[in-house]
């Protein structure tokens, strides 16, 4: 059964921040997440427009109903707006003694601000004491403490002075700083590095905070559940969304999506392998050395993105068989060749090389060949140096071809190599160029 966990904040019409984020963190993380709205915000990427905070009695009913009902492993509270607000959780938070994550929120990262001036001190006095962990950012840091936090050591300042007011621990996010984060419980201080992370930020702060109650509800320790949910953010934040015309949400689900992604390639490239050895002309086609089958998941920006057959499709007797295993992390020229490929054309995500002796086929077959032939000859452990330089190729040429006649340096080194949008659609090619060579249609 999974745990039930809480979230008490604002709602964001936007579905950026917010409850709508805390739900979507839960729910990627593998949790039932419940909610009491504490206001309606009208918002969107570009700002909040217009708050309507809800009265204390509103909130409270959510909260009672969700509590009678469900077993709360953790709760988090993000904008609460009011003094009466703040009050009315504290009460019943501490009444049911939930354990709670404290998100401080006080202004949104689009811009607008979210707790009136008032309802910072009814904060201090009556949430944070109950916290087991606050985690503000930088700013709300120092409208907790008035301490301008410009560096480490006036987080770690910030940090005990919020500790002070009874919290278990501390978390200063130093996402506008160098994005080093600091937990202080006690007088045990832990520095949690981060590197800046390209994206859109609307919901970061909601998703980490949202993230750190997950994992505390399912049982980590508070140092591991920091690092993380940290790391969660982080991807969020790498698979946000580039929607509206100012600050874009995060995805929580991007990981999800790219680890869908990348089964489904692993799945199609099996599929297109199976179909080939379905096929008894196939045989005709078969390089000499193997002939090597990929596709790359999108977007694809190295190596262990390029899933393909471990040794290639083989000649054995007068069948072809499949040597290897599909597997992600290929290092040779196939490699090269869909990674160069996707620089032009994301969408050109497999390729196939054949036997030399398929060209007159390919051409018959109305195929549009570029000729490649490097200055010298690549290795396959070059990969990455021939995405380079085949991909400059393909720019010069301004489109992208059917397939590639790569010459080497020796005549027994021309490669032809067939493109194409997926695994399969490469594979029905290549069956269908067969196809040509059997039937004398050259």
């Amino acid at each position: 059964m999974p745990q039930v966990v809480l979230t008490i904040g604002g709602s964001d019409s936007g579905g950026g921040a917010g409850i709508q984020a805390d739900l979507k963190t839960f729910s990627a993380l593998g949790l039932h997440g419940t909610c009491a709205v504490t206001a309606i915000t009208a918002q969107n990427t570009l700002g909040v427009q217009q708050v309507y905070g809800l009265e204390p009695d509103v909130v409270t009913a959510q909260m009672q109903s969700i509590t009678d009902d469900f077993s709360i492993a953790f709760a988090k509270t993000g904008m609460l707006h009011t003094a009466d607000i703040v009050a009315a959780v504290a009460h019943h938070l501490q009444e049911r003694k939930i354990p709670v994550v404290l998100d401080p929120v006080i202004e949104a990262e689009a811009g607008g601000r979210l707790l009136r001036p008032e309802a910072v001190e009814a904060l201090k006095v009556h949430l944070i004491p109950l916290a087991s962990v606050v985690t503000p950012n930088i700013f709300e840091a120092q409208a907790l403490t008035a301490i301008q936090v410009r560096d480490r050591d006036s987080a770690y300042r910030a940090a005990q002075k919020i500790l002070q007011l009874g919290p278990k621990a501390v978390i200063v996010k130093g996402g506008h700083l160098d994005c080093t984060d600091i937990l202080v419980v006690g007088e045990e201080v832990i520095i949690l590095p981060g590197s800046r992370v390209a994206g859109e930020n609307h919901g970061v702060g909601c998703t980490y905070s949202a993230a750190l109650t997950s994992f505390l509800a399912m049982g980590s320790p508070l140092k591991e559940a920091a690092r993380k949910a940290k790391k969660f953010a982080e991807r969020a934040l790498l698979g946000s969304m580039h929607v509206g015309k100012g600050v874009g949400p995060v995805s929580q689900v991007a990981h999800l999506r790219q680890e869908a992604s990348r089964y489904r390639v692993l799945c199609e490239v099996q599929e297109a392998a199976d179909l080939l050895l379905h096929e008894p002309k196939i045989f005709d086609i078969i390089a000499e050395a193997g002939s090597s089958l990929g596709m790359a998941v999108s977007p694809a920006k190295a190596p262990e993105d390029v899933a393909f057959v471990e040794g290639g499709l083989i000649k054995e007797g007068r069948e072809a068989r499949q040597s290897g295993c599909v597997r992600f992390g290929g290092e040779g020229r196939l490699t090269g060749i869909i990674l160069a490929a996707m620089s032009f054309d994301p969408k050109a995500a497999a390729a196939m090389n054949i036997s030399p002796l398929a060209r007159p086929a390919c051409r018959a077959y109305g195929l549009v060949t570029m000729v490649y032939d490097p200055e010298r000859e690549l290795q396959g452990s070059e990969c990455m140096s021939m995405m380079r330089d085949l991909g400059q190729s393909i720019a010069a040429e301004g489109n992208l071809p059917d397939a590639i006649w790569e010459r080497g340096c020796r005549k027994d080194r021309f490669r032809l190599w067939l493109l194409g949008p997926s695994a399969l659609q490469v594979a029905r090619q290549a069956v269908s160029i067969a196809g040509y060579l059997r039937d004398g249609k050259i």
